[in-house]
């Protein structure tokens, strides 16, 4: 088995920032060969967010990711992609409310996944 760490978190929207967390989540889709680019640095090998409008009244953005061990932080990148990312996160992201670790119970990778995986951090 391959060293990774696998995440699923969820992150409420502040109310009233729906509209900017679309506009943050199309930006990144817009862009998305600079924002794969970025990956590499972070070790970042899947990276996943979902959208949900919870009858509670709030949006949540829940992120999966799949992630080598030592890569670099975002915050410490130079990339206009992660820059803006982050001014996005601040805006939207209401730190008020913990976030909320899903429990890892079983992951699958397909070998070959595991493989190419193996290869990039070697």
């Amino acid at each position: 088995m391959i060293d990774v760490q696998i995440e699923l978190t969820r992150f409420r929207i502040k109310k009233g920032k729906e509209k900017k967390a679309q506009e943050w989540m199309d930006f990144l889709n817009q862009h998305h060969k600079d924002t794969v680019a970025t990956m590499a640095g972070e070790k970042m090998y899947i990276e996943t967010v979902f959208k949900e409008d919870n009858q509670d009244g709030y949006t949540y953005l829940y992120w999966y990711s799949i992630q080598g061990i030592g890569g670099n932080a975002v915050e410490e990148s130079e990339s206009y992609i992660d820059k803006k990312h982050l001014k996005y996160w601040d805006e939207c992201i209401d730190e008020k409310y913990h976030p909320v670790d899903m429990i890892l119970e079983q992951s699958l990778l397909a070998p070959r996944l595991e493989q190419i995986i193996k290869k990039v951090e070697n």
